[in-house]
């Protein structure tokens, strides 16, 4: 069994980390490469870099950022923000990119993903859908404009898998930044159309909505950017809150596996005998 995996996401504003709530409000956080190397230490299985602005701002992500956070970045990388060539894709991965997330909402991507896949192998090219509930129905949102497009969630899904993308990233942009969990129901439906690994994204916030989406829908892996900032430790506590259940990659050495976690996060105290032994070795007096 294919175990599954944590995402932490870092989406830039000004080459600024910030936490984001429904693609408008924004809190800034730091900087990316600070961030990228304590996700690092805390045991991520991958960062997802996205520029919010460039694609708005018709530029590209800025390549020294890229570089920096690679330099620091000792798990898979996906980079997205302004890719609109086949070219900016190979630089990207130049300069310390594994995987580069497309978004032009249907547009010129299509071309990208097909001219990436060709060139670069699938296993690169991340097709990245934002999603929203307008009238009933999930539609793919549109956030040049902000607002929605009014097509279907799974026309977006077969258009991008036939061009070539080797997964998807579904960002949930009704639950972004709310801390109310997964849309479950908008998760599995994507997983159930997509023959491609998904990866879900919006409205974490605690290690049990982590969990549940990983425990009860086929996605292959969760991304959370805002409850990872600002709480030491929190991706080795998620971790060892959902790896009870969820085969996951516990890569750091220190898992809290013994620690008794409650479902929003917190970490319980061990009794005295167990925290005596923790720090003392126990040495039998010998008999004569």
């Amino acid at each position: 069994m294919l175990k599954k995996r944590v995402i932490a996401s870092l989406f830039i504003k000004n080459g600024i980390v910030v936490q984001s709530k429904n693609f408008n409000e924004y809190l800034p956080v730091g900087k990316p490469e600070i961030a990228a190397e304590a996700f690092n230490a805390w045991g991520v299985d991958e960062v997802f870099l996205m520029d919010i602005d460039s694609t708005k701002e018709n530029r590209s992500i800025n390549l020294d950022i890229v570089q920096k956070v690679a330099a620091k970045c000792l798990v898979p990388l996906t980079v997205g923000g302004g890719v609109i060539n086949v070219d900016m894709v190979g630089k990207l991965l130049e300069v310390g990119a594994d995987k580069v997330c497309i978004n032009n909402v249907l547009g010129t991507s299509i071309k990208i993903l097909e001219d990436g896949r060709k060139k670069f192998g699938a296993q690169c090219m991340i097709a990245a859908i934002d999603s929203t509930f307008v009238s009933g129905t999930y539609s793919v949102y549109d956030y040049r404009r902000s607002k929605s497009t009014k097509v279907p969630i799974s026309s977006a899904i077969k258009k991008y898998i036939h061009a070539g993308a080797g997964e998807l990233f579904l960002n949930d942009v009704d639950r972004d930044g709310s801390y109310r969990g997964y849309d479950l129901k908008l998760v599995q439906m994507v997983a159930d159309a997509s023959s491609v690994p998904v990866i879900c994204c919006g409205g974490a916030g605690t290690p049990s909505d982590i969990l549940e989406v990983l425990k009860n829908t086929s996605v292959s892996a969760a991304a959370a950017g805002n409850i990872f900032h600002f709480n030491e430790h929190s991706i080795t506590i998620v971790k060892a809150r959902v790896g009870k259940e969820v085969p996951l990659r516990q890569d750091t050495q220190f898992t809290y596996s013994a620690m008794p976690i409650s479902s929003t996060g917190r970490v319980g105290r061990l009794s005295d005998c167990e925290l005596e032994n923790l720090l003392y070795e126990k040495i039998k007096v010998e008999k004569i």
